[in-house]
């Protein structure tokens, strides 16, 4: 037992600052506007529609990269494929309500060829 001690010990000291990085990101982000010079300047970015669901876009080879929670409200997903990226929401059925399947709406962030969303 006396070997337990020191090794719980060791565990604890190293995984506590781990416990500072499982923030949400309004935590540590500095808020828009704020001048710092941590902070860069808020840039449009172009978000277009694309007319394919979650399921149909990783069906076509789009690999998910990232998942977090979106606000309570759905899921959001980062996807990939040939150098575009593209941005889901999925919305799960919400007893009570007018809702009753799952839907997701996707949008690009970068501009792709024509093809390469169809393909």
């Amino acid at each position: 037992m006396k070997h337990l001690s020191p090794i719980f010990m060791a565990l604890t000291l190293l995984l506590l600052p781990a416990s500072g990085f499982a923030q949400n990101a309004e935590d540590w982000l500095p808020p828009s506007g704020v001048k710092s010079p941590y902070n860069p300047l808020a840039v449009p970015t172009t978000l277009k529609p694309v007319p394919d669901s979650l399921a149909s876009l990783l069906s076509k080879g789009y690999r998910i990269t990232t998942t977090a929670d979106y606000g309570g409200s759905g899921a959001l997903f980062t996807l990939f494929r040939q150098k575009q990226t593209v941005l889901c929401v999925l919305t799960a059925p919400t007893p009570g309500t007018d809702q009753n399947v799952p839907t997701s709406r996707c949008w690009s962030l970068n501009e792709p060829t024509s093809e390469a969303v169809k393909k």
